[in-house]
């Protein structure tokens, strides 16, 4: 989902462009232009390029829109490339890369009558996340980090374990190791990454088991 920040979807190809340009770039920090649309015959689209290479999302998004009512047909396109090479996001570098084929985009409105773009199909697509698990596990201990010192709370260590459940479901366990004071306490947390057949990431089956004291209060 897209919010444009404007009131209509041009129609034009190189106006779409540079609106999905500069949509795009309120929630990237990245120098240059982000969006390539190529298309002979527009509404048909050829191939929609977007490089995210060496772009920043470290700071708070702005929140998504939702669109109010209901969708119209916006354009078609043949292939939609997502590429980034070392991308920062909350500080972790991982690469991202995303295809897919076939795609119907929707046009909307939100709450203030401002356009959305929305996937409305994909015949298929793939995408693929890549990060070193150091690096994973480096920043979760520093964002969780910054929450549990609040109460005092430090981290003192953090393991990270993931394994594929399908084509579109990933498990991830992470077992903590913090302190408090001179009380410590093991702490394991499981989550489900769910990917929808629209590339809508969900979190789901999310539990939390702590030994003594400081476990429990972690988990509570």
């Amino acid at each position: 989902m897209i919010p444009l920040g404007r009131k209509d979807v041009p129609s034009p190809k190189n106006d779409l462009a540079q609106a999905l340009d500069t949509a795009l770039h309120r929630f990237v920090q990245k120098s240059g232009p982000i969006v390539d649309l190529r298309s002979r015959v527009f509404p048909l689209v050829d191939e929609l390029r977007i490089n995210l290479d060496g772009a920043k999302l470290d700071s708070p998004s702005p929140p998504l829109a939702k669109v109010e009512g209901e969708t119209a047909l916006a354009f078609e396109t043949a292939v939609v490339n997502v590429r980034g090479r070392n991308i920062s996001v909350l500080g972790v570098p991982l690469n991202l890369r995303m295809e897919m084929r076939d795609v119907r985009f929707h046009k909307g409105a939100d709450a203030n009558g401002d356009a959305v773009l929305v996937i409305h199909r994909a015949r298929e697509g793939q995408l693929v996340i890549s990060a070193a698990q150091l690096n994973l596990e480096e920043a979760i201990g520093r964002l969780g980090g910054e929450k549990a010192r609040l109460w005092g709370v430090d981290l003192e260590r953090v393991r990270l374990a993931m394994r594929a459940r399908s084509r579109h479901s990933l498990a991830a366990e992470i077992r903590i190791q913090a302190k408090k004071f001179f009380a410590r306490a093991n702490i394991d947390i499981y989550a489900q990454l769910d990917i929808s057949n629209e590339f809508e990431a969900k979190v789901s089956e999310l539990k939390c088991k702590g030994d003594g004291k400081l476990g429990s209060f972690a988990c509570g």
